[in-house]
């Protein structure tokens, strides 16, 4: 789900993913490793969703990376973050939705945004689901030749003023396996860590993030 927010062109191309907006170069996927995100990845998150994202607050940011941590993963090259990727599971049409996606500027056209794509696929047979969905402003063409590419098709689109216009929602079936899993969502985290987390968060990470809003 969107965040209500102010529309922005200068950052356009930003919005939904990150993704390459020149020519590849040498891809990075051979140096680069995804997990579930943990403290030491929040503040170039936080930092990279506000440069990314005009409509994302920190409050939700900081939600999903305290009580959804499951649901939030992290990729990283040489000790530092090269994007991340926030996901949500909706079980009626057994579909893992991918919510946001970022790649950091020092990170893009080396093959990020596909390794970030391909391991939500790798989420999503985990979890029993059978497909991917998600969708992205209609002015990033870059982004959206890349879903393209990687098997998303186009199949409706929706309007959202506070978020920035028009966005393209695309859907992507996955290989489903003989006999269908049952839907298997990740276990939360225990509450008491949900909550130290959330201690932790807005006593120091928060404070500590160079953001511009």
């Amino acid at each position: 789900m969107l965040a209500p927010a102010r529309h922005d062109p200068s950052r356009r191309q930003t919005l939904n993913a990150g993704a390459p907006t020149a020519h590849p170069s040498r891809p990075e996927t051979d140096r680069l490793h995804t997990r579930v995100s943990r403290p030491a990845d929040w503040i170039e998150m936080l930092e990279l969703l506000d440069r990314c994202f005009p409509y994302a607050t920190e409050a939700m940011m900081g939600h999903w990376l305290c009580h959804q941590r499951p649901m939030m993963h992290v990729a990283r090259i040489g000790g530092k973050v090269a994007g991340f990727v926030h996901v949500q599971i909706r079980p009626e049409s057994r579909t893992l939705w991918i919510n946001m996606l970022a790649v950091t500027e020092g990170h893009r056209h080396r093959g990020v945004a596909r390794h970030l794509l391909a391991h939500c696929e790798r989420l999503a047979a985990q979890w029993g689901l059978g497909r991917l969905g998600l969708q992205c402003h209609e002015d990033n063409l870059a982004a959206l030749r890349l879903y393209q590419r990687q098997g998303h098709r186009r199949v409706g689109e929706t309007i959202r003023a506070h978020a920035g216009g028009r966005y393209i929602v695309h859907d992507k079936p996955l290989p489903c396996t003989t006999p269908a899993r049952p839907c298997t969502p990740p276990q939360p985290d225990p509450r008491w860590q949900r909550l130290a987390l959330r201690l932790l968060y807005l006593g120091w990470f928060r404070r500590q993030a160079r953001l511009t809003r």
